[in-house]
C-alpha cells in the first residue's frame, strides 16, 4: 500500500512515530501489549492511527515520564471516545491529580535518595583526600 492510499483521517505508524518522537518499534510494542492499539489496519496490514490514538499516546508518554510502569499506565488511561466517557473522565480528575501527586512524590524521593548517595560519596572522597594529605 502506498502512502497515498492511506485514508485521509488516518496516519501511518511511521508518521505517528515521527510526530510524537517515539520509535516505530515502541508503537508496535504498545500495540502488542494492548496499551495503544491502532484504530484501523490497512488492507496490506499496516497500522493506521487516528487523532484519538495520538491523544492516547500522549497520555501514555506523559504517565511514563512521571515514572509509571506500563502496567500502571494500562489501568490509568482515560477513554474519551464518547461524551459520556469524557464527562466521567472529568469527574475523575481529582483521582488523576492525586495519582500525579503520588508520582511526583515518588520521583522526588528517588531524586533525594540519589542526592544523598552523591553527598555521601563526596564526603567519603573528601575524608580520603584529607587522610592522604596528612
Amino acid at each position: 500500500m502506498e502512502h497515498s492510499e492511506v485514508p485521509h483521517k488516518y496516519m501511518t505508524v511511521g508518521e505517528v512515530a515521527k510526530k510524537m518522537g517515539v520509535s516505530v518499534r515502541t508503537l508496535q510494542y504498545y500495540d502488542r501489549e494492548g496499551i495503544l492499539c491502532p484504530s484501523a489496519v490497512s488492507e496490506g496490514g499496516r497500522r493506521l492511527y487516528s487523532d484519538k490514538d495520538v491523544v492516547r499516546l500522549h497520555q501514555v508518554l506523559s504517565l511514563k515520564s512521571l515514572g509509571f510502569s506500563l502496567g500502571e499506565i494500562r489501568t490509568k488511561l482515560v477513554a474519551v471516545d464518547t461524551p459520556g466517557e469524557a464527562a466521567r473522565s472529568r469527574a475523575g480528575r481529582c483521582r488523576r491529580r492525586s495519582m500525579f501527586s503520588r508520582a511526583r512524590l515518588r520521583i522526588s524521593a528517588r531524586c533525594a535518595r540519589r542526592s544523598c548517595k552523591c553527598s555521601r560519596s563526596i564526603s567519603e572522597s573528601m575524608r580520603i583526600s584529607l587522610s592522604i594529605c596528612r
